[in-house]
């Protein structure tokens, strides 16, 4: 055999091998569920299996999917059949030959005219050809969009859920607003304050309470067990049990007060000797201011309060005890009364623990006392109203951004000023 017979015959043999390659991958391209069109670099079909004819509705012998026919016949006929939807036949042949000249691959779901949905893709060959993939995908986006549908149905319920929960705790801020004095109580009997009243939710657990009698006017401070709804639900309680106390007991001072109290809250809320189940109570500082006197007698249960005097912030130790807390012993006996006069109270500040406890600089520590009273001492010589506002940026830009842990409540006043 001649070195021409065995190249021609070595020729064959390749030849032989790629139309059984080539027969192979045509026959298991016709055994997948895909669809798969092919087209080679001068724009001609080169394979169509038959579940693309069939999900373009297309026949089993339709002349224009056959082998070196030009792609953009076939596109011309599909868009005149209506498969492309309406439009200009010309433009929707333009715009679907187009990936397949530019060599730009592509992804997308496509809504066919009569219903369904189908996934296409198209990918450029390194042989300069181009291949398209489709993939009937309409009882997935049929899922896809109950489960839309769903999603938008319980959006809009978790919505409404949540209006009536707003609406509910803005119309519980309303009602705790209101057993709260004016603002203009405290201008009539106080003059000069700051007040900063700071909620961790929309309601909370601190109040604060104003009430004038025959014998003097007393302000004062709690801070109940909880914050949010529950919180609100105890100041409640607490403000209208404290007003009782003052009007019975008032006329013997702030411990007087302070000692009813504990003894109605301990019965309102069944907890007298209780030591299972929940404990509830209240921490509380009180001023009674006496003009006739020229004396502020004060106590704290669970709470410290501080007073300016001569420019200097000096702290008021209180008892640790809180009140009506059923699992701790009265605090009767720990509580003490602090008795200062005009010249010796400028200024007196009386606050809840969130302002102590709120978290801050670069580890997170609490605000704490020192740093309270030196933005408070840095600023003495300023009026009241500004001494406050100089505290709150103070603490603002300590807690940076950290969240607000607690409700928080500080309450600043110029007693028996002239």
């Amino acid at each position: 055999m001649t070195q021409s017979e065995q190249e021609n015959n070595h020729r064959e043999a390749g030849r032989r091998d790629e139309d059984h390659i080539s027969a192979t991958l045509r026959e298991a391209a016709c055994e997948i569920d895909q669809g798969l069109l092919v087209i080679d670099a001068d724009m001609n079909v080169v394979f169509a299996n038959p579940p693309y004819l069939k999900m373009n509705e297309l026949p089993v012998d339709c002349p224009f999917t056959q082998e070196g026919q030009p792609f953009e016949r076939l596109l011309d006929f599909m868009a005149q059949e209506g498969k492309f939807g309406p439009g200009d036949t010309a433009v929707l042949v333009a715009q679907h030959l187009k990936p397949a000249q530019e060599r730009t691959n592509f992804d997308l779901d496509r809504t066919l005219p009569k219903g369904g949905v189908m996934h296409v893709t198209g990918v450029a060959l390194k042989n300069g050809g181009y291949v398209y993939t489709f993939n009937d995908v309409t009882d997935r986006v049929a899922e896809q969009q109950r489960l839309d549908r769903l999603v938008q149905e319980q959006t809009i319920e978790l919505q409404e859920a949540n209006k009536q929960l707003t609406d509910g705790i803005e119309y519980a801020r309303l009602i705790q607003t209101g057993i709260l004095p004016n603002r203009s109580f405290f201008e009539t009997h106080l003059g000069d304050h700051f007040l900063l009243f700071r909620p961790v939710d929309i309601v909370g657990g601190d109040f604060y309470i104003g009430v004038r009698t025959d014998f003097g006017i007393y302000v004062g401070l709690g801070d109940c067990t909880g914050h949010g709804i529950p919180g609100a639900m105890m100041t409640m309680m607490a403000a209208s049990v404290c007003r009782r106390a003052i009007n019975d007991t008032g006329v013997g001072g702030p411990v007087a007060v302070m000692m009813a109290v504990d003894r109605i809250v301990r019965t309102n809320l069944h907890q007298t000797g209780a030591q299972v189940g929940p404990d509830n109570g209240l921490e509380l500082t009180l001023c009674l201011i006496e003009p006739e006197f020229k004396r502020i007698r004060l106590a704290s249960a669970g709470l410290e309060s501080f007073v300016q005097s001569k420019g200097k912030i000096e702290r008021i130790r209180g008892s640790k005890l809180g009140l009506g807390y059923g699992r701790q012993a009265t605090s009767a006996a720990t509580l003490q009364e602090t008795v200062l006069s005009a010249k010796e109270a400028e200024r007196i500040f009386l606050s809840s623990d969130g302002i102590l406890d709120q978290s801050g600089g670069e580890k997170g520590f609490g605000f704490g006392r020192r740093r309270l009273v030196e933005a408070l001492g840095e600023n003495v010589e300023k009026p009241i109203e500004d001494q406050g506002q100089a505290l709150l940026q103070t603490l603002e830009s300590y807690r940076g951004n950290y969240p607000q842990r607690d409700d928080l409540t500080v309450l600043g006043f110029c007693p028996l000023q002239p």
